[in-house]
């Protein structure tokens, strides 16, 4: 799991120049054998959020860390799909985690709990879900 220092409270950082290559790829087939449809819940409320055939990997992992100068670490999973999720807030590419990517945040459906960022470039998406505020 990769560490990156972000210099900007609660922010992104951009992590590689515009128009490179997205990096997101869905996870093997094997693995998702493995792990097909178990659900992932709003560790809150327990609303479902996705599931676990919705990984995916940006940037070759499917998790990621980042931190912000007060000391906050995010560490976030990535799926490509998350409909229990309601996005909210203008589209921002300021301080981007993912070079080409705007973002908004993402909470629960039901309860609002704050549980992470849906990402969008002009190809694609997926959303970034802070691992301690979702359970499998």
């Amino acid at each position: 799991m990769q560490i990156i220092n972000n210099p900007l409270p609660c922010s992104f950082l951009k992590s590689s120049p515009p128009g490179t290559n997205s990096g997101i790829e869905v996870a093997d087939k094997d693995e998702l054998r493995e792990s097909e449809k178990k659900a992932i819940t709003c560790r809150e409320c327990g609303a479902r959020i996705t599931d676990t055939s919705f990984s995916t990997k940006v940037n070759d992992n499917h998790e990621h860390s980042f931190f912000n100068p007060h000391g906050y670490v995010f560490q976030i999973r990535c799926f490509s799909a998350a409909t229990g999720c309601a996005t909210s807030g203008p589209p921002s590419n300021e301080f981007t985690w993912f070079a080409g990517y705007t973002w908004q945040i993402s909470s629960c459906s039901k309860c609002r709990e704050h549980l992470g960022w849906r990402f969008q470039s002009n190809t694609s998406s997926f959303y970034g879900l802070i691992k301690d505020r979702i359970k499998e």
